[in-house]
């Protein structure tokens, strides 16, 4: 019998799940940076342990490990992150590239100064 087997952590009470995060953090966060890089790691692997400890109580302990449940779960996560990542690139993708990027920066910040101006415009026409 091994010593995760002996001593299994309950999961329900916070400090139970600590020793979780304790003992799996580190694999669990070189396991996804070798997928994603250390930058996408940082959130994915913040992601993985707040949905373990959201659904921590849907855990059951005679199906997997919970070493084998949070890889699971981070496998999902990376998936689901690189498929975001796709998704985002193909948009980038489909955008008509002789836009001028700095030329559109500039609209945007004539925009936002006209509006400021505007608003200060009114309240000073109007009788406070």
């Amino acid at each position: 019998m091994t010593a995760a087997a002996v001593h299994q952590p309950d999961l329900a009470d916070p400090e139970g799940f600590g020793e979780i995060f304790d003992a799996h953090f580190g694999e669990i966060h070189r396991y996804v940076a070798q997928r994603l890089g250390p930058d996408d790691a940082e959130d994915v692997v913040a992601e993985t342990f707040l949905t373990a400890f959201r659904k921590r109580g849907q855990y059951d302990p005679s199906r997997a490990s919970a070493r084998t449940w949070l890889y699971g779960i981070a496998t999902n996560l990376v998936g689901k992150h690189r498929r975001s990542e796709t998704r985002a690139l193909r948009a980038l993708d489909r955008l008509p590239r002789d836009r001028d990027v700095q030329g559109l920066a500039e609209g945007v910040a004539v925009r936002v100064s006209a509006q400021s101006l505007g608003a200060r415009a009114w309240q000073a026409r109007s009788p406070g």
